[in-house]
C-alpha cells in the first residue's frame, strides 16, 4: 500500500554497488510509484507501465500523450490508460510479423540462388559432354565408334531437358511464392499503418506522412495546413451509454472527416477522441471552411446506442488549425495546432480556431 508519493519513492533504492542501468531503473520506478498516488491510478500493471515509461521519458510519444490528457485532467481514466497502452506501449505485433516473412522471404530467394547455381552446373557438364563428343567425332572413324557418340550425345540431351524442366518448375514455384510472401509484407505494412477501429490511418502514418509533406511543401514553395480535432466531452459518452457506442461514435467521426476531405488530404487517428488532419495546398481559409462543413455535419448526425433505442444527438468536436511557417519543424507545427485546439475548448468548444482568424 502506498502511504505517500514521496515515501514511496524513497523506499525504491537500489543497492549499493549497483550499476548506473540499474539506478536509473530503481529511480525511475519510484517515480512511477509516487505519480500512481498523484494522479490517483489504481496501481495495475497498466498504469505502472504507462508511468513508468513516461517517468523513463524514452518514449516523446508517452510524454506527448500523458501531458496533453494531464493539461484538462489530473487524473487519468482507465479509457485513457489502455488506450495509451495498447497503441504505444504493447510490443509491435506488426514488426514481429514483417521480420518473419522478411526471413521467408530469404529463405526463398536462397532457393532461387540455388536453383540458377545448379542450373549453372548443369550447364557446365552438358558443355563439357558437347566439348568431349566433338574432340572424339573425327577419330570415330567406325559405325559403332560413331554409335556410341551419338548415343552419348542423345542421353546427355535429354537428361540436359529434364534436369531444365525441372529447373524452370521450381523457378516458377519460388516465383509465385515470392509474390505471395511481398502481397502479405504489404499487407502486414498497411495494417501497421491503420488504426484497427476506424480503419484510418494512425499515429505512425501520420507521423510519416507529416513529415513528407512538409519537406515537400519547404522544397516546393507550396502551402500546408494541419488541424487537430478532438471530440467534445467524449469521456461523458463512455460514461454514460458504454465503450461500443463510444467505438461507434468514433467510427462516424473518422468517416464524416474522411468523407470531406479529397486529393492527397489525410486523416489520422492520433489516440482516444483525437484526430489529426494534413491539408496539402491548402490556405488557412479553406482549411477553416472544410472544419466549419465537418463540424456542421457531425452535429447533424445520430449514433445508435447498442442495445437501446436512444441515439446520440448532436455529438460535437472542436478544431484547432495551423499553416507550415518558414523554419517550422513538425513539432512546431503540431504544438501550433493543438494551442488553437485549446483555444476551441476553452472558448465553449463545438468551435473552429485557425490562424489568424
Amino acid at each position: 500500500m502506498i502511504h505517500s508519493a514521496q515515501a514511496k519513492e524513497d523506499d525504491v533504492q537500489p543497492s549499493s554497488g549497483a550499476s548506473k542501468e540499474a539506478i536509473a531503473v530503481y529511480q525511475n520506478a519510484g517515480k512511477a510509484f509516487a505519480l500512481i498516488e498523484e494522479h490517483r491510478t489504481p496501481p495495475d500493471p497498466k498504469a505502472y507501465a504507462l508511468w513508468y515509461a513516461y517517468a523513463a521519458g524514452e518514449d516523446a510519444r508517452v510524454v506527448e500523450r500523458v501531458d496533453q490528457l494531464l493539461k484538462n485532467e489530473t487524473i487519468l481514466s482507465d479509457y485513457d490508460i489502455d488506450c495509451i497502452y495498447q497503441e504505444l506501449l504493447l510490443p509491435d505485433t506488426g514488426q514481429a510479423a514483417t521480420q518473419s516473412i522478411g526471413g521467408a522471404i530469404e529463405k526463398e530467394i536462397e532457393s532461387v540462388l540455388g536453383i540458377i547455381e545448379q542450373s549453372v552446373s548443369t550447364n557446365v557438364t552438358y558443355q563439357a559432354s558437347l566439348n568431349e563428343v566433338e574432340t572424339r567425332l573425327p577419330d570415330a572413324s567406325s559405325g559403332g565408334g560413331l554409335a556410341s557418340l551419338v548415343s552419348r550425345l542423345v542421353s546427355d540431351n535429354r537428361r540436359m531437358i529434364d534436369t531444365t524442366k525441372e529447373l524452370s518448375q521450381g523457378l516458377s514455384d519460388s516465383q509465385k511464392q515470392l509474390a505471395t510472401l511481398h502481397q502479405e509484407l504489404e499487407e502486414v505494412r498497411n495494417q501497421c499503418m491503420r488504426d484497427p477501429l476506424t480503419a484510418i490511418a494512425n499515429r505512425r502514418a501520420f507521423d510519416d506522412r507529416l513529415e513528407e509533406e512538409i519537406s515537400h511543401a519547404f522544397a516546393s514553395g507550396g502551402k500546408l495546413c494541419l488541424a487537430m480535432a478532438d471530440i467534445d466531452h467524449f469521456k461523458m459518452v463512455n460514461d454514460s451509454f458504454g465503450h461500443q457506442t463510444g467505438d461507434s461514435v468514433l467510427k462516424m467521426f473518422a468517416q464524416c472527416i474522411k468523407g470531406n476531405i479529397k486529393g492527397h488530404d489525410m486523416v489520422a487517428r492520433i489516440g482516444g477522441e483525437e484526430f489529426g488532419i494534413i491539408l496539402p495546398q491548402t490556405d488557412v481559409v479553406s482549411a477553416y471552411n472544410l472544419l466549419v462543413a465537418i463540424k456542421s455535419e457531425l452535429k447533424a448526425s445520430e449514433v445508435p446506442v447498442e442495445g437501446d433505442p436512444t441515439r446520440i444527438a448532436s455529438v460535437t468536436a472542436s478544431f484547432g488549425v495551423a499553416r507550415l511557417e518558414a523554419g517550422m519543424t513538425m513539432r512546431g507545427l503540431i504544438e501550433q495546432a493543438d494551442k488553437y485546439l485549446y483555444e476551441a475548448k476553452k472558448a465553449g468548444r463545438d468551435k473552429v480556431k485557425a490562424q489568424g482568424l
